[in-house]
């Protein structure tokens, strides 16, 4: 299940930081910037909702990370989750399988960029595209989630990503609102979208 918060704006980080464990606070104290602290808590408090929402918990379990930086719950081992933040929304799956998500604003379109990222394919079919920054920005969010799905993070050659694993994935994409979050998942499973 993938839930979205794009209203992340107006939320009073500062109201809700004491709702967080002392090491997630302090995970969004280390950011200079507000925007970036209001999105940490952001993502927080819709992993703690949606846990109460899909699976009936008042708290969100103890986590712990792999060597890889992929966090998990070692008490709850049957739930994965992956967050993830920008300045348009927050965005959190959950499943009882591996999973992973990504959420990104809508930039101007960059060739450099695109062709740093993608392969020959995926570079002709962005630069083809009536909205070149929509497309790059779509198969961007799917090698983001696809790596957080496996845990292996941006240290790999992002080209090929795409064509290396059987992935299954779920766009949504918001124009209005300037952006686009990919839910990943190994296999075939029924995608649901809650937007708080």
């Amino acid at each position: 299940m993938l839930y979205i918060n794009d209203h992340v704006e107006t939320l009073d980080w500062q109201a809700h930081l004491s709702e967080l464990p002392a090491a997630r606070q302090e995970k969004c104290l280390r950011y200079l910037k507000e925007e970036s602290r209001r999105q940490c808590v952001a993502a927080w408090l819709l992993l703690r909702d949606a846990l109460e929402s899909q699976y009936g918990l008042k708290e969100v379990p103890e986590i712990a990370y792999m060597p890889d930086g992929k966090p998990y719950f070692p008490k709850r081992p049957d739930i994965h989750f992956s967050l993830s933040h920008c300045s348009k929304a927050v965005a959190c799956a959950l499943g009882d399988r591996p999973v992973g998500v990504d959420v990104e604003r809508i930039r101007t379109y960059d060739d450099e960029v695109a062709a740093y990222v993608l392969n020959d394919a995926e570079l002709e079919h962005v630069r083809s595209a009536d909205n070149p920054a929509l497309e790059f920005t779509k198969i961007w969010t799917q090698k983001e989630s696809c790596l957080k799905l496996t845990g292996e993070g941006l240290t790999r050659d992002l080209k090929e990503i795409l064509t290396q694993y059987k992935v299954d994935f779920q766009t949504s994409v918001e124009l209005e609102k300037g952006y686009v979050c990919t839910e990943a998942v190994e296999s075939v499973i029924i995608h649901k979208t809650k937007r708080i």
